[in-house]
């Protein structure tokens, strides 16, 4: 990988984050242009012409780009004139309906407003993708809030990725004044309520709440119990949808398919993470994750991780710019990139220790991915969470080798349900068998006492020089003390 690519990536989310904690002014743009100008005319002018001279001119000049970019993003008049004020909206829903306990969230366009506008209302008003609403309530601004762990979640900046900057809670009029016009990400969702009415249809509860989770990220019914156990064991992120979930499959597939040539396998791979981004929705976040789930997996088969290590930062460059946001505010993409990140770096040191696991169905690869990603994203979401999972890394390696298994037989159940119930039965009784597997690990060791440790609030200082340390440990292990990282950076 070449090292400007690295630098680049690097500079412009410093950039982003500096603009993400104050506005500077137009004036930092010009103080890093003039920088630039002045590092490139003393690389000119010297004789050897470093090239590290070259990259600093790279990081500053991406800096200065991210810095740019989040200000353009950054609106210039967020409040509403009606702000506080009772509003009467018409508009359209644009995203899909999220579903709640106690509520329902729709993100609804309207010509009255520059900005989405958040609506929450009834959880059984039967509002579809694509609808027009009119409704009546108060127009509030998006406010932070804080968790139990005393961390305050930026719901503000999590919503401003989406243009989204006020909230009318219930309002005292609503009413669905047309319904969805045929639509392709319409038509999509309506594949994707119907494949999660097959599951309900074929599966008691929990356990069709689990497939609708593992397979497109719904999680509606699984309980506040069960979900909060899910947290504490270190499962949550199976019934998120994240790139490491798709890494996992996509190492699955071509593990399976193991007969036939590799361009064949990969293709059916790439296929089929196309296919499933295409079932859940193919929202934003999903198109991150299903990207830098094939390309940690796709590194991971090839085994030329800085071939991918490459591809993961331009990608992550190209989406920085498209939405700066999502960098600071966004942990899903956090996560996403961190996991993805890991699974490339890690993967390849802990595999050779892992050589008395089975090679069958890739199993040394899902469970070496599982530690790799583990610890690539334990310094984050421990700042986010505020908890540590002290079973995480056995109940991921009791459960992860099962996860492709009952994806492919909750997933066939899905389709074959549709069709009729016979014809889906026998897979039906498997994904049933694989989920109550899931769902026992998951209450067993979620009720021990010590399964999880609550730590305090801390600075996010701790959390970079967490992983200024694992890039240290890296550095020393791949270079055993001394080569910088061979093959990697210096390709």
């Amino acid at each position: 990988m070449h090292r400007f690519v690295l630098y680049a990536c690097i500079g412009l989310m410093l950039g982003i984050a500096i603009r993400s904690q104050g506005d500077y002014g137009w004036s930092f743009v010009m103080l890093g242009l003039l920088f630039t100008v002045c590092i490139l005319t003393i690389w000119y002018t010297s004789v050897r012409h470093d090239t590290h001279i070259l990259y600093a001119s790279v990081l500053v000049v991406c800096v200065t780009v991210g810095f740019a970019r989040m200000d353009l993003a950054v609106p210039q008049m967020e409040a509403h004139p009606a702000t506080g004020e009772v509003v009467t909206f018409t508009g359209d829903v644009v995203r899909e309906p999220d579903i709640r306990g106690t509520h329902t969230n729709i993100v609804i366009r309207s010509d009255d407003s520059t900005h989405h506008i958040l609506v929450r209302i009834s959880p059984h008003t039967g509002v579809s993708y694509g609808d027009t609403v009119s409704f009546s309530g108060v127009l509030e601004p998006v406010e932070n809030f804080a968790s139990e762990t005393e961390r305050v979640f930026n719901y503000r900046g999590y919503l401003a990725k989406d243009d989204i900057y006020h909230i009318v809670a219930f309002p005292e009029a609503f009413t669905i004044t047309d319904h969805h016009r045929a639509t392709l990400t319409g038509s999509l969702l309506g594949i994707k309520h119907a494949y999660l009415g097959s599951l309900q249809r074929l599966l008691p509860e929990p356990a069709a709440s689990l497939a609708g989770g593992i397979t497109v990220g719904e999680r509606r019914s699984l309980g506040e119990v069960l979900t909060q156990q899910f947290r504490d064991v270190g499962l949550i992120h199976i019934v998120v949808l994240s790139g490491y979930n798709i890494a996992i499959i996509t190492l699955f597939i071509v593990a399976i398919l193991s007969f036939l040539p590799q361009r064949i396998r990969y293709a059916v791979a790439i296929l089929g993470i196309i296919l499933f981004t295409i079932l859940v929705g193919a929202s934003a976040t999903v198109v991150r994750a299903a990207i830098m789930g094939c390309i940690g997996a796709l590194g991971a088969m090839l085994g030329r991780s800085y071939d991918a290590l490459h591809t993961l930062l331009l990608a992550a460059i190209g989406m920085l710019l498209w939405n700066p946001y999502v960098l600071v505010y966004d942990p899903s993409f956090q996560l996403s990139f961190m996991a993805t990140l890991g699974l490339l770096v890690g993967l390849p040191i802990v595999t050779p220790y892992l050589w008395y696991i089975p090679e069958q169905l890739g199993l040394r690869d899902i469970i070496g991915a599982t530690i790799s990603t583990h610890i690539a994203v334990l310094p984050l979401l421990t700042h986010m969470v505020g908890s540590v999972s002290v079973v995480a890394l056995i109940v991921n390696v009791l459960v992860l080798p099962m996860i492709p298994l009952a994806m492919l037989a909750v997933f066939l159940s899905g389709v074959l349900g549709l069709l009729h119930y016979a014809v889906a039965f026998p897979f039906v009784a498997i994904a049933h068998a694989l989920l109550s597997y899931i769902i026992g690990i998951t209450r067993f060791f979620g009720e021990l006492p010590f399964a999880a440790v609550q730590i305090p609030l801390f600075s996010g200082v701790w959390v970079i020089t967490a992983y200024a340390a694992l890039a240290c440990a890296v550095v020393y292990i791949k270079g055993k003390g001394g080569r910088y990282y061979e093959g990697i950076v210096d390709r």
